[in-house]
């Protein structure tokens, strides 16, 4: 099983993508599976393999869904620790079609070092954008709200299996 491994002050902590779903529950489950990889590839963007302090991370998110944030928050306490930002405008990778939100998110070093992971436009399917439409308006069917728990508990799942190359975009912005 894959850990992350941070320090907490002095504290080594490896944290599991199951400890992840002890954490925040399975309401979001694909956004912990994709989070779960960001996060992995931030840390290995910005730090090789030096294992990184909580406190010398800082991220913006171009997307304030309560699953991302919560992978985040889990990891790296930038929620707690004040240096989480959320950013529905910012400009890259922007796919849901009913409003403006980006699964874009810069990781940052405390010595400014940064770094952009990317969702890849195609990992998810366009019925998954009309299925958060209608969550947003309690509008499921029975059977949507089935196939849509089913969907995102399937993409969380590959998310976390597949190669991060075919996932994620990571780009060094300094």
């Amino acid at each position: 099983m894959r850990t992350i491994k941070i320090y907490d002050r002095d504290d080594l902590i490896e944290i599991s993508f199951n400890d992840i779903k002890k954490y925040h529950g399975y309401a979001a489950y694909m956004a912990l599976g994709v989070g779960f990889r960001v996060v992995e590839a931030a840390f290995e963007a910005l730090y090789g393999d030096e294992i990184p302090n909580r406190k010398d991370i800082s991220i913006l998110s171009g997307h304030g869904g309560p699953g991302f944030r919560d992978v985040f928050e889990f990891v790296t306490r930038v929620k707690t620790r004040g240096v989480y930002t959320v950013d529905a405008n910012y400009p890259k990778a922007q796919y849901d079609p009913y409003r403006p939100t980006g699964y874009a998110y810069v990781f940052t070093k405390e010595n400014g070092e940064s770094v952009e992971v990317l969702l890849k436009e195609d990992f998810l399917p366009p019925i998954f954008y009309d299925y958060l439409k209608k969550g947003r308006k309690n509008d499921f069917t029975p059977e949507e709200y089935e196939d849509n728990e089913r969907l995102k508990q399937e993409l969380g799942n590959l998310a976390y299996e597949m190669p991060i190359e075919d996932l994620l975009i990571i780009n060094r912005l300094k």
